[in-house]
């Protein structure tokens, strides 16, 4: 009598869910992704003096113009490390083109010269996406660049 209560209940309980709009899963059914597109985007950068020298130490900063409202970007300052080397890292959601400003100050004063403070604009479009997967992984780019700065 037991049992039968509980198949009984059970079965009331799924045709009352079922009203509701709530349902199981059939395994045959298609399975649904959540989730937003994104992808990953990357800056790597040498900072140079004028006869191709690394420049240790100096400071880049990125600058919030140029990208979208809606953007959670780590605006952390960046220092070079002793091959003159620096490494910026994005994940992007809703993958679309971006623009952003890179400032190069000498900040250590004469320990590796004295050098000019130098703006640069960095443009990574979406057909640069690579290696994506056709779910909503939609790649990565990176960006290389050199920057050459003056001696004051």
């Amino acid at each position: 009598m037991k049992i039968r209560y509980q198949k009984v209940s059970g079965w009331l309980l799924t045709a009352f869910l079922s009203v509701l709009g709530f349902s199981s899963c059939e395994p045959w059914d298609m399975p649904v992704e959540y989730g937003t597109p994104n992808a990953n985007y990357s800056v790597k950068g040498r900072v140079t003096d004028n006869s191709n020298m690394p420049i240790p130490g100096i400071q880049v900063t990125i600058g919030k113009s140029g990208l979208p409202q809606d953007s959670y970007y780590d605006f952390k300052t960046l220092t070079t490390d002793a091959n003159g080397q620096f490494v910026k890292s994005y994940i992007r959601e809703f993958p679309r083109d971006i623009s952003f400003s890179l400032t190069f100050e000498d900040v250590d004063g004469s320990l590796n010269g004295e050098f000019a403070t130098k703006e640069q604009t960095v443009e990574i479009k979406t057909t640069e996406l690579k290696d994506g997967s056709s779910s909503w992984y939609k790649g990565e780019a990176t960006k290389e660049i050199t920057v050459k700065l003056n001696s004051k």
